[in-house]
């Protein structure tokens, strides 16, 4: 796994513990719509790399959750998958 989606991964990590740790608070409602925002431009990422993910061969489902998770950083390394070489 790329430092990128590690990354990705630990802010996805500290925005939900924001979002349980201060419920109530502004910086819990900032993280939240930060999360929700995430998660729609990711699904938008899905719909446009679908095409994409089934050329990159291996598991289609796994392919499209991790465009869900990290978006662009997946992307970039499926479209070096398919690039002949």
């Amino acid at each position: 796994m790329s430092a990128g989606k590690i990354g990705c991964l630990v802010l996805y990590a500290v925005l939900a513990a924001v979002a349980v740790t201060q419920a109530g608070s502004a910086a819990a409602t900032v993280a939240v719509w930060t999360l929700a925002a995430f998660a729609v431009a990711h699904l938008v990422e899905l719909a446009l790399y679908f095409k994409l993910c089934r050329q990159a061969g291996g598991s289609l489902p796994g392919h499209l959750l991790q465009v869900f998770l990290f978006g662009y950083l997946h992307m970039v390394e499926m479209k070096a998958a398919v690039q002949p070489k």
